[in-house]
This record gives C-alpha cells, sequence and structure tokens, in this order.
C-alpha cells in the first residue's frame, strides 16, 4: 500500500499541471520513457527498447520528475526502484499511453476508410438486388467498420445526402445536382408482373398486352424515377393504357396480389412472393433500363463511403 502522507503529496503536486503549457510538457514521449523504465527498472536496457542512448533517457525522466515535483525512482549504484509515487504515477502513466496506442490506431484506420461507421442508405427495391451481396462482401472485407443501415424511399435519400446525414446511399437516380456524386452500379430491365392465374403461358409479353390490362402506376411524388420510366414505355404502346391507382412499391406489388391491377415493375422484384405472383419479360425490350446508383455528399469527409464505392465498382 502507498502511505497517505506521499499519495496526498504526489497528488498536490499532480494537481500543479493544470495549465495548457504544463499538460503540453507532459507528452507521449514522457510517459513513454517512463513507462518503459518502470518496467525495465534498468535504464540501460529501457534505452535499448526506446531505441536511444542512456543520457537522453536520464534527461528526460528527470524532466518528468520536476515537473510531477517528486522523485518517481529510487536509484543506487546497483539498482533501481520505483518510488510509492513512481507506482502510482506508472499505474496512471500506461494507461494513459495504452489509450493513447488505441486513439492513434483508430484514427489511422478511418483515414484509410478501415474503420469507423459507414451510414448506408439503401431503398426498399435495392434491397431485393444483387447489392445486397455487395454489402455483404464489403463487410467481410471491412469487418472492422461498423454498418449503419438506414432503408428509405430514394427521395428521402436524396435529402439526407444533401443534408449530411448519410454518407452513402444505394438509390435510385431521382434526381442530379453538383453537391451530389452518383455512379451507376446496377441496371435491370422492367417486367411486367400478374398473379399466376392472370399469367401467360409464354414467359413474356408484348408492350401491346401489357395496355390491355389495369395497370397500377407509381405515385410521381413518392417514386419519381420509376414513374418516369413507366411513362416512357407507355408512351411507345399503340393504345393507351389505363392506370387504376398510382402507388409506391413495395405497396404496388400488394396490390397486384389483391387483384387491383397488374404492373410494371423493376426485374429483382421477381424475388417476392412467387407462389402468387408471376412476372414476365417484356419483348422487344422497351424503354430505358432501371439504374441503381451508389451515391455520396461531393463534401463527404468518411473515407470509408470512398471505399465502400470502390467495392461496389469492382464488381460491375
Amino acid at each position: 500500500m502507498l502511505s497517505s502522507p506521499i499519495v496526498v503529496r504526489l497528488m498536490q503536486n499532480m494537481q500543479k499541471i493544470n495549465t495548457i503549457s504544463d499538460i503540453v510538457q507532459l507528452d507521449g514521449a514522457l510517459l513513454t520513457a517512463f513507462c518503459t523504465v518502470a518496467e525495465e527498472l534498468n535504464f540501460g536496457r529501457a534505452a535499448q527498447r526506446l531505441c536511444i542512448s542512456q543520457p537522453p533517457l536520464s534527461r528526460r525522466i528527470h524532466r518528468l520528475e520536476e515537473l510531477v515535483g517528486t522523485p518517481l525512482f529510487e536509484r543506487t549504484t546497483r539498482s533501481v526502484r520505483l518510488t510509492p509515487a513512481g507506482a502510482l504515477m506508472y499505474e496512471h502513466a500506461r494507461r494513459i499511453t495504452t489509450d493513447m496506442g488505441r486513439m492513434l490506431a483508430s484514427v489511422r484506420e478511418v483515414a484509410r476508410g478501415e474503420g469507423g461507421t459507414l451510414s448506408i442508405g439503401i431503398t426498399p427495391t435495392a434491397a431485393f438486388s444483387p447489392l445486397v451481396e455487395s454489402l455483404h462482401r464489403f463487410r467481410r472485407h471491412h469487418p472492422k467498420i461498423a454498418l449503419d443501415l438506414r432503408e428509405m424511399d430514394s427521395v428521402e435519400l436524396w435529402e439526407e445526402l444533401q443534408q449530411g446525414r448519410l454518407d452513402v446511399a444505394l438509390m435510385r437516380p431521382v434526381n442530379a445536382h453538383e453537391s451530389i456524386e452518383m455512379v451507376v452500379v446496377h441496371t435491370e430491365p422492367m417486367c411486367f408482373v400478374t398473379r399466376r392465374q392472370d399469367s401467360f403461358s409464354r414467359g413474356s409479353v408484348s408492350l401491346e398486352q401489357v395496355v390491355e390490362h389495369p395497370l397500377i402506376g407509381y405515385d410521381e411524388k413518392a417514386s419519381p424515377y420509376l414513374a418516369r420510366i413507366m411513362g416512357a414505355m407507355l408512351a411507345g404502346a399503340a393504345s393507351p393504357a389505363q392506370i387504376v391507382q398510382v402507388s409506391r412499391v413495395p405497396s404496388i406489388l400488394t396490390l397486384v396480389e389483391a387483384g387491383v391491377g397488374t404492373a410494371i415493375v423493376p426485374r429483382s422484384l421477381e424475388r417476392l412472393n412467387p407462389h402468387v405472383l408471376r412476372f414476365h419479360a417484356i419483348e422487344p425490350p422497351i424503354g430505358p433500363a432501371a439504374q441503381f446508383v451508389v451515391a455520396r455528399p461531393m463534401k463527404g469527409k468518411n473515407a470509408t463511403a470512398l471505399a465502400f464505392m470502390a467495392e461496389l465498382l469492382a464488381q460491375r
């Protein structure tokens, strides 16, 4: 046990180190030198571990003792040992140097895109696409990165990116702006979905066959991108389409299941409820394919977002 008077005196002296200049003097080099000597109890071996000569090491220990205001080692010609105050100092210094090492390692990992947290927004339709496998691959390659996954419509994701509340998003290209960087990472055709009992014997249908059926369209405010694609497709039909209701994915598929109508949806959704729904290719292909983009704020500072984008681009 440390004697009370010694502990009190050390604490009183340590309390004097309360100005900015004193804290700056108590730097990592001094604490590392002190911990090394405390562990070796031999200045020669400690100097070898630190890759310095013995005189500079002795000067560092002397400077530290002056700073705290009390001897930390008892030195004789044959031995070196910690004073009671030195033993207390060692317990604190060891924790501080360990924490400093962890801090530096963590900061460097984040700067290299190898650690930290990555907030990823994902649109519901992306959750059923091959991009989900890319998320798993990224997690496997970067196990130290904590993923904060948030599911929202692409319109909401766009707003979150502009406000800087997301690092990166997997979404439909609902808009374009110089403040947001977007790269296409996946494309897929649009297809025609019906209930199974209403399906066609062939696996594909023509656009003219599609417009013969009541269709569920896309809400232009909630799903502007898919609404534009569907509009461009239907514009090429010889007969006008009958839109009986508008909604958003996945509610559109629920309406198809309920028998309200049929729909034109991205192909990735064919994984949903295959026992009730049937998805038909539209031949020949009409209009643009549906795109997924990976997007991030141009002024985003999270280096991990760039690592994530690179992973997705490598798999295109």
